[in-house]
């Protein structure tokens, strides 16, 4: 699991985008870095349809996207912080949309790395002062620190 927190990446996002235009702004920075191959937007935006991400979270809703293992290069993760929220469809289609702040797009290589990260990701997401922080500052410090005392 710690192999992605190797990369890391906060994007901040001002302007209103609905999901595609935003998952796609995010393969960009995945693939500018070289951390994702070729087609990569694809793969994610296809994932994103038949398999939504969208949580609602304590105080915020999330979403945490991603594309199969085949397509990540080098694992990371980008969190992209919403000034304005995007409408996300809800994992599980439970509780209609979800009104998206924070998205925490994985790239992993590893299935097994994947689900222990994000089970210690979902300990951090069910705690609305951790996610409210992580909206302000300008790095992943808490965030961080959560996901290395977990794993």
């Amino acid at each position: 699991m710690l192999s992605i927190l190797n990369s890391l990446q906060i994007a901040r996002f001002d302007q209103s985008m609905d999901r595609r235009t935003l998952l796609k702004e995010l393969a960009e920075i995945a693939l500018r870095e070289g951390w994702a191959k070729e087609g990569f937007e694809q793969a994610l935006l296809e994932r994103e349809e038949k398999y939504p991400t969208g949580i609602h979270a304590a105080g915020s809703g999330i979403a945490i996207p991603h594309a199969d293992a085949e397509w990540t290069l080098v694992p990371g993760m980008i969190v992209a912080v919403l000034k304005q929220p995007v409408l996300f469809e809800p994992m599980g289609g439970q509780d209609g949309e979800v009104q998206v702040q924070i998205v925490f797009l994985l790239l992993s290589a590893n299935p097994d790395d994947h689900m222990a990260f994000l089970s210690a990701l979902a300990d951090f997401i069910s705690d609305g002062e951790k996610l409210a922080r992580l909206r302000q500052e300008e790095d992943l410090t808490s965030l961080i620190d959560h996901l290395k005392r977990v794993d």
